[in-house]
């Protein structure tokens, strides 16, 4: 008997539940995937304009998560994967109006400007520190302060949660963004601690041969961002939609709005309006890949306290502009991956990446491209702005440490109205608790970059995870 299975949202999530389904169950299951707008990929998505290549959202993956190296390869897709250049480790903060680089040695640190003398001094005091004894929740700017300085936290790690979740680090929960500290801490007394230790397993694994046989000599066991590789395509991150898509056909349907679906004895029955207008439809299991706002409301009939759990999970927004240049209009070399900006600097924009001294063939020969971010949980009415607005706006806070000497060939707005999820305060008991609710309705599964992870690896990870939970099931 063929079990029918319903995803909607067309996401990178979405996208690898239905392929990974479709390679376990094969033609054990009717499979569709709905989605609202005209095409598949969510914020995923590459464009080239006049020979530049812009990223509508990611653009790339770190080379250390197995699960995405297994779907490259069912996929067809190695011999598409371009890397990094070595320029890109190289990553700047603003300070004081000028650039400078982040250290990623011990001997760097103490010789940056990033922090002065006496944040060096408190910082080296860190495995000192005692260890929070409360088991509650933390803020990310709580958790920095009381263990490395406010100086620290408002110059080094504020930007940085600006630049991954878009995100205020007064409400970012340390357990549920930079979970690895909290870990350290724990366990060890003091994240430093935590570091040099697992650096110490790691060589005692190496020297045992313990270390797992690797997917692809791509891949690395260090979940160290900084010291990791990006990867992505050669044509952008939309090859890894467009070859999803392709593996799945006519499984696919966009320009589909879900209207309202409900509990059947068996499943779920929706209501699916498409270009053929509205009809009613069957599901023996449902996947929700939509944001958990959106999520809400398809469960706000069965369970209102679930819908509430799922609302109080927040996006931010972000407005991403690409600025693609003759070389000789910018004065600033590009030599590194980009910059970001503390909130301290006093600048409206957050960042922008050096996107062309990234990875290869993303601007014309001669030529160079920047994307400029601007908005996120400090700045929510910052997509409200006209387009115009957005590249003056990008444009006259990159001037001073870029020197434009021109006028951009081309500039693109990008607006992304629920962009990025916020992991704040109460995330994990959150999650704990909607995961218990998700239990007492039998077929009905939760998917995406709201939960779990925000990056495409966490994403297809959890796809491939739940994927094969359910097949388990059927089985």
């Amino acid at each position: 008997m063929t079990t029918s299975i319903g995803i909607i949202g067309a996401g990178v999530s979405g996208l690898a539940v239905a392929h990974s389904l479709k390679r376990l169950l094969g033609d054990s299951v009717d499979l569709a995937v709905y989605e609202k707008a005209e095409r598949p990929g969510g914020a995923i998505h590459s464009k080239r304009v006049e020979g530049f290549l812009l990223e509508w959202g990611p653009n790339g993956f770190l080379n250390n998560e197995p699960a995405t190296f297994e779907l490259i390869k069912e996929l067809g897709l190695r011999d598409r994967l371009v890397v990094s250049s070595d320029t890109a480790r190289k990553r700047f903060l603003l300070i004081g109006g000028a650039l400078h680089q982040i250290p990623l040695s011990p001997p760097g640190f103490m010789g940056t400007k990033i922090l002065p003398l006496s944040a060096k001094l408190r910082f080296a005091m860190e495995p000192f520190i005692g260890k929070r004894i409360d088991e509650g929740d933390e803020s990310v700017a709580d958790f920095v302060g009381r263990r490395f300085g406010r100086t620290a936290m408002e110059r080094m790690f504020d930007p940085l949660m600006s630049g991954i979740y878009a995100g205020n680090v007064d409400t970012l929960s340390i357990q549920s963004t930079l979970k690895v500290f909290h870990e350290m801490e724990q366990a060890h007394g003091s994240v430093v601690r935590g570091m040099f230790a697992r650096i110490r397993q790691r060589r005692a694994e190496d020297r045992a041969g313990g270390e797992q046989e690797k997917v692809d000599e791509l891949l690395t066991t260090s979940k160290n961002p900084m010291s990791n590789k990006l990867l992505s395509f050669a044509e952008g991150m939309n090859e890894l939609v467009a070859a999803l898509t392709a593996a799945l056909g006519g499984h696919i349907r966009t320009g589909t709005v879900i209207e309202s679906m409900t509990r059947a004895e068996k499943g779920f029955d929706l209501v699916v309006r498409g270009a053929e207008g509205a009809q009613p439809v069957h599901h023996d299991i449902v996947v929700l890949a939509t944001p958990p706002e959106q999520s809400a409301g398809f469960v706000t009939g069965f369970d209102a306290t679930l819908a509430q759990r799922l609302t109080e999970i927040k996006s931010s927004t972000i407005a991403v502009i690409g600025l693609g240049f003759r070389g000789q209009d910018i004065a600033n070399p590009l030599d590194g991956f980009g910059y970001l900006i503390p909130r301290k600097e006093g600048v409206r924009s957050l960042g922008a990446l050096w996107s062309s001294s990234i990875f290869p063939n993303r601007a014309p020969e001669g030529h160079k491209l920047l994307q400029i971010m601007i908005g996120g949980a400090h700045d929510l009415r910052a997509i409200e702005a006209d387009d115009q607005t957005l590249v003056d706006t990008a444009m006259k806070d990159a001037d001073p440490v870029l020197g434009f000497r021109g006028k951009p060939l081309v500039q693109q707005v990008i607006r992304h109205k629920s962009g990025i999820p916020q992991y704040n305060l109460g995330h994990k008991a959150r999650l704990s608790e909607i995961q218990q609710r998700m239990q007492g309705i039998a077929n009905l599964h939760l998917a995406g970059n709201g939960y779990f992870g925000i990056s495409a690896n966490d994403c297809i990870r959890h796809a491939r995870e739940l994927a094969a939970r359910i097949a388990a099931a059927l089985r």
